[in-house]
């Protein structure tokens, strides 16, 4: 018997702004592997905007947490590079566990270096984003795109 991998049909409604993505995925490497493992589903339609939503918030909770702290300066320093790097990673839901779980460590970095109100704010923050990191991208989201639903189709 030969099996080989195919995708299956995207979700309904689960395009990607009309763009039509390479088919990357067809080499499964390790990250596509661990993606999968961890986030059997992308859900769309009420679900995937809300992980939308997620997503969105968790960028949001992050920049707030640097802005407080007066990270973004100009010109801008490399640190304020990688931040927004990690944000756009977590907002278009690109390498989303690893986008987390970096986001988390800054947000605990800043969480243990404030005081007050601003302390709750980044508490708050990074529970944001470790749910993101828990629940995955969605099904609108680029990683769903590349690393999606997939089946084992007998070629007999």
């Amino acid at each position: 018997m030969h099996h080989i991998l195919k995708r299956l049909p995207p979700l309904e409604g689960a395009t990607f702004i009309g763009l039509d993505w390479a088919e990357a995925a067809d080499c499964p490497s390790l990250y596509s592997t661990e993606v999968q493992r961890l986030f059997s589903m992308f859900p769309g339609g009420w679900a995937g905007v809300a992980r939308i939503i997620l997503r969105v918030c968790a960028g949001g909770s992050l920049l707030m947490c640097v802005f407080t702290r007066g990270q973004f300066a100009s010109p801008p320093s490399w640190a304020a590079i990688g931040i927004a790097l990690i944000l756009l990673l977590m907002v278009v839901g690109a390498l989303t566990p690893i986008a987390c779980s970096v986001g988390a460590l800054i947000e605990v970095f800043y969480m243990l270096r404030m005081h007050g109100p601003d302390e709750l704010q980044a508490i708050f923050a990074l529970l944001v984003t470790v749910a993101l990191a828990l629940l995955g991208p969605g099904a609108y989201s680029i990683d769903a795109k590349l690393f999606g639903r997939r089946r084992i189709v007998d070629k007999d």
